[in-house]
């Protein structure tokens, strides 16, 4: 297994005083530890409005990324609000979807992870077959891979859990969302295998975690990584004392078996291997790469230094 690159995910909340300046910083406290690669979430930063690009925003956040291009690069999580699947407001979704693309495209993005459709609660959509659904996503989502492989990037469809606004998904499955990637078949559209939430929905599903790995290690592109318990949250409480939620805590803090897990599978489509943790495990920056080395050499050598 070789990994060309190191990740670490970075959201900053829109309280912070100067959340641009604190982003200069952080990128380059990652170079500074030996990270390859920052995986920049704009969530919190106002970036979109009435889905489209607020240009005044992008234009505080493409200058700070400008200022690290020359020892970082860059992975992107596309807009989470995202939903192919409400169908009622799909001009919506799709408007806010494009434009996350083209700020993949302004910021050199080498992938961007997108967030699959998920079923509205009853009664909207409820006269439309799931796998109607699907074949409405790939539509969007084909014609979007021939774009972002133009210039050189890709498109990663997330695996999935339940939450407080995304109640269910098909991308929980492995099985589905493997069928859904088949289905699809394009060099530019892979997934993105977040093992924390393959975990967490094994748990609550009742399917086999290491088969479900199994089953999207060939298809992964991307990887969000980080520990957990595998007890589900309700309406997206976290609680790290009960060991509830999607908690993304540093690598060894949870139950994950990430020794398995790197030592029983190859993942021969995934180059760059991306923490995604809370941020208030930021300074652990440095024990968490060197972990993330370990494992990524545990069948093979890890290319990135």
């Amino acid at each position: 297994m070789a990994f060309r690159g190191f990740g670490y995910t970075l959201e900053l909340h829109s309280e912070a005083r100067e959340p641009f300046r604190e982003l200069d910083e952080r990128l380059q406290a990652l170079a500074d530890t030996g990270y390859t690669h920052a995986e920049i979430w704009t969530g919190s930063w106002d970036i979109y409005v009435g889905g489209r690009v607020n240009s005044q925003q992008f234009a505080q956040l493409l200058a700070v990324l400008d200022k690290h291009r020359d020892h970082l690069n860059y992975t992107y999580h596309l807009p989470d609000r995202v939903n192919l699947f409400d169908l009622a407001d799909r001009d919506m979704h799709e408007r806010l979807l494009r434009s996350g693309i083209e700020v993949g495209k302004a910021m050199g993005a080498e992938s961007m992870v997108y967030h699959p459709g998920w079923r509205l609660k009853p009664p909207a959509g409820t006269s439309v077959a799931m796998f109607d659904l699907m074949a409405r996503e790939r539509e969007t989502l084909i014609p979007l891979g021939d774009e972002v492989a133009s210039w050189g990037s890709h498109i990663a469809i997330e695996t999935w859990i339940d939450t407080s606004y995304a109640d269910y998904s098909y991308a929980i499955w492995p099985e589905l969302l493997a069928t859904q990637m088949e289905t699809i078949n394009h060099p530019a559209v892979g997934l993105c295998l977040d093992i924390g939430h393959v975990y967490i929905a094994a748990h609550w599903y009742g399917f086999n975690f290491m088969q479900g790995v199994a089953r999207l290690a060939p298809l992964t592109t991307h990887f969000h990584i980080a520990d957990t318990m595998g007890i589900k949250d309700y309406e997206n409480h976290e609680d790290p004392a009960l060991g509830r939620g999607d908690l993304h805590l540093p690598l060894g803090w949870g139950v994950i078996p990430f020794e398995e897990v790197f030592s029983q599978f190859d993942f021969p489509r995934c180059s760059v291997f991306t923490l995604e943790l809370r941020e208030r495990f930021f300074p652990y920056i440095d024990s968490v790469l060197a972990e993330s080395k370990r494992l990524a050499g545990l069948r093979g050598t890890a290319s990135a230094t």
